[in-house]
């Protein structure tokens, strides 16, 4: 009697994620407008409302460095997705490989390191017009893995032809579609 095997499909997943950075200048920000009321200098209406607007800088700006580092991209076959349980607004977004357009590059200043870099990939969503753009730390694996399974090509005349080597000569953005 012959028996036959199922096998479940293997699913590649290779997750990334966010870069962290350092959140000395968020807490400095938001402790300076707190120690302003522990030290008295809230008795002038204008003292007050600088503290009030450093601690509210200082929270934003903290939560903004929560959701970069809370952020991962996990790499599927089917497509990139994007998961971040701390915005709010939009807590996780799925492109599929085909609907991805471009892959820009940005290399912030010259002489730049991983850090100065960041990813852009642009995708239209099935069955629409509009462009979405989703910003990314600069990861050489992670913008790899995009760039060949949505099957991008660098640019003609671009400067980067490969994602290890960032360019040194100056800034600039490099486009792969």
């Amino acid at each position: 009697m012959a028996e036959t095997l199922q096998a479940d499909a293997v699913v590649e997943r290779l997750i990334f994620k966010g870069q962290p950075k350092s959140m000395g200048a968020a807490l400095a920000v938001m402790l300076a407008g707190i120690l302003t009321f522990s030290m008295g200098l809230n008795r002038v209406f204008f003292v007050e409302a600088m503290a009030w607007t450093f601690i509210a800088w200082g929270a934003l700006l903290l939560y903004g460095h929560i959701i970069d580092y809370s952020t991962t991209y996990e790499v599927t076959d089917d497509a990139l997705i994007v998961r971040s349980p701390t915005r709010f607004w939009s807590l996780g977004r799925s492109m599929d490989w085909g609907h991805i357009k471009r892959m820009n590059v940005i290399v912030e200043r010259a002489e730049a390191e991983t850090e100065d870099v960041g990813l852009q990939v642009i995708y239209t969503p099935d069955g629409s017009t509009q462009m979405i753009r989703e910003d990314m730390p600069y990861d050489p694996a992670l913008a790899q893995e995009i760039a060949t399974r949505a099957g991008l090509k660098a640019a003609k005349g671009s400067g980067m032809t490969s994602f290890q080597a960032i360019p040194q000569d100056s800034k600039g953005s490099y486009t792969w579609q």
